[in-house]
């Protein structure tokens, strides 16, 4: 299977990878001229380029009256939306959502927010919403989740076991546990934590969830064994339901030998969050991507077969 594709990623000292994996940008173009410049450029990307572009009106209050999906051939995608409706439409409103790790590497993306950051001012490029991903190498079984004050929401299925934080839609503080491995079809186990941020939140307010995960690899090397029963009381006394006083002393000093010598939790550093925002408002300033590694163009049109007539012709002159 193919490994992860990765848009300037951060390796912790623990051994996890931070990347930025969803990006809302909204922008506003004062200039007529360049807005009706964007919906020529939009009109034209599936000529010049390989990519489906899919294209709707939406009039309902609040949301962008001109909405494009595009969609690249490796079956990625970002959408663009122009014309906010309102009481009185914002026309040179435009924001556009975007995975980096998937598109900031195609050409087509590359133009269009080139575009919008060379027709607007720094002022008027505005990151709404942003979610850091943390990749843990890991079984998802082996990575958990502590409840906190906000809504908690839990999904098994098999091999599938996600765990939600927050509110459900794309909101600043949801929390998504889940397992990389199946979704992205991989073989080899990764769990990936997912997390809304509000790009002006300061590093000491992050809504930063209590994760933690088991060393199995250092467990095996050690043959240190832990039953199922024993991982759900660790997992019990980590959630807040009880303590190790309440157990026997066997049991006691088991779990107590995991939650000391085999339990890390996800921290982020402040180092590293610097390094995730200096990335992200390189989008607002176009420094982030430079050159693209996927130039979306069209294959080119084959041959037009050579007529019998022609070939006969240079057939006879070959044998003269």
């Amino acid at each position: 299977m193919n490994p992860i594709n990765y848009h300037n990623p951060i390796k912790t000292d623990d051994g996890l990878i931070l990347s930025i994996d969803n990006v809302v940008l909204d922008v506003y173009i004062s200039a007529p001229k360049a807005r009706d410049v964007l919906m020529e450029l939009m009109d034209k990307l599936p000529i010049q380029y390989a990519v489906e572009v899919v294209h709707w009106n939406s009039f309902r209050p609040g949301a962008f009256r001109e909405q494009f999906s595009i969609r690249h051939q490796d079956g990625t995608s970002f959408w663009l939306g122009a014309v906010l409706n309102g009481r009185k439409p914002e026309w040179g409103r435009v924001r556009i959502d975007f995975n980096p790790n998937k598109v900031a590497g195609h050409a087509v993306f590359v133009k269009l927010l080139s575009f919008l950051v060379l027709h607007t001012r720094p002022m008027h490029r505005t990151i709404k919403r942003y979610d850091l991903a943390v990749d843990i190498p890991v079984k998802r079984f082996d990575v958990f989740l502590v409840k906190d004050s906000r809504a908690y929401i839990e999904r098994r299925h098999g091999q599938e076991w996600t765990q939600y934080l927050g509110a459900q839609s794309s909101h600043p503080g949801r929390v998504k546990l889940y397992n990389k491995t199946v979704e992205a079809k991989l073989d080899y186990p990764l769990t990936r934590l997912e997390i809304t941020i509000d790009p002006t939140t300061s590093f000491d307010d992050l809504p930063w969830p209590a994760v933690y995960y088991l060393h199995t690899l250092q467990m095996n090397m050690d043959d240190f064994k832990a039953t199922e029963t024993e991982r759900f009381i660790l997992n019990a006394i980590l959630q807040g339901c009880g303590s190790l006083n309440q157990l026997g002393r066997k049991t006691r000093e088991k779990v107590q030998s995991l939650m000391t010598r085999y339990v890390s939790y996800i921290e982020l550093s402040s180092g590293d969050y610097n390094k995730i925002m200096n990335q992200l408002y390189g989008y607002t300033r176009g420094t982030v991507v430079t050159t693209p590694t996927e130039s979306d163009k069209p294959p080119a049109p084959p041959e037009p077969p050579v007529p019998d007539w022609v070939r006969e012709i240079e057939n006879e002159e070959l044998s003269m």
